[in-house]
Order: structure tokens, then C-alpha cells, then sequence
């Protein structure tokens, strides 16, 4: 049976939206911190001299203010440093993106929820399946370099 406008609005007025939409915001802040934690972890997988990006500095996405413009940041960063980990250890693959593509469309997707709700409406179901398909990813480098042994390091002794 469909409801008419006016009957959608009483019972959205009737039911606690605003205790349904705080859970939204708790359970979206818990999946960025997960997110972020994938992130800091595959950085962490990355050997120092080939990271843009200490593990440390993906905790700036927290700040408010600065992580309107640090994802973008964190992205590039990552995918470059996953891609001179991966060149070093020859594990590249023909058509890797190492992440940016898909880490790109989700922010891009974000921000059309967050400037354009009427929008949102339709892209925060894409913004939500590219955001697991970025964390997806991650997650198979990071297995990739965990797997791939590194090349042996030659110490100038000296002598």
C-alpha cells in the first residue's frame, strides 16, 4: 500500500529519526576508524623507504577541517607507496591501480552526499560499496606484500 507525501511526513515526524540518525553517525565514525586502521596497517607493510606516508600520519584524517582535503592526500600517498613496494619486490600487476581509483570515486561520492542531500539520497549506497571496495583492495596489497619476500638488502661492511 503506497503512502501519500503528507502521510510519509507524519510518520517521519512521529518516529525518533534523530535517534536513528546518531546511530548512522556512531556506526559511519566506526567504520572511518576501521578504514583507517587498514590504511595505517598496509603502510605499515610498506618498507620505510619506499612509504610517502609514516603510519602515524593517516590518524590526521580525525582532525576536523584538515580531513576535508588529508583523504584525498592519504589516498595518493598510499596507492604511490603500495606501488614502490610492489615495483620493488616485482608483484606489480598489469592493470593495478593500487587503490586510487576506487578510494578517488568513493570521496568524490561522499562529497556529493554531504553537498547535495537530495543527491545523497541515491549515491551514498555507491559511496558505501566503492568505500568497502577501496578497504577491499588495501587489504589484498597488504596480503601481497606479506606474502612477496623482500629482496635481500647488501650491507657495506666496510672492509
Amino acid at each position: 500500500m503506497l503512502m501519500s507525501l503528507p502521510e510519509i511526513e507524519r510518520f517521519l515526524d512521529r518516529a525518533d529519526m534523530e535517534g536513528f540518525a546518531c546511530f548512522l553517525l556512531v556506526v559511519g565514525f566506526i567504520l572511518w576508524v576501521g578504514l583507517l586502521a587498514a590504511i595505517s596497517r598496509v603502510l605499515g607493510r610498506v618498507s620505510p623507504e619506499h612509504r610517502k606516508m609514516e603510519p602515524g600520519e593517516v590518524w590526521v584524517n580525525l582532525i576536523p577541517v584538515v580531513n576535508l582535503v588529508w583523504p584525498i592526500v592519504t589516498i595518493e600517498r598510499v596507492g604511490e607507496s603500495i606501488r614502490a613496494e610492489l615495483s620493488a619486490r616485482n608483484r606489480v600487476k598489469k592493470k593495478d591501480a593500487f587503490g586510487k581509483t576506487s578510494g578517488i570515486i568513493a570521496l568524490v561520492l561522499v562529497g556529493v552526499v554531504l553537498l547535495l542531500p537530495p543527491a545523497g539520497i541515491v549515491t551514498l549506497p555507491f559511496a558505501f560499496l566503492y568505500g568497502i571496495v577501496y578497504w577491499a583492495q588495501l587489504n589484498g596489497y597488504a596480503k601481497r606484500m606479506t606474502e612477496a619476500p623482500r629482496e635481500p638488502v647488501v650491507v657495506d661492511e666496510g672492509w
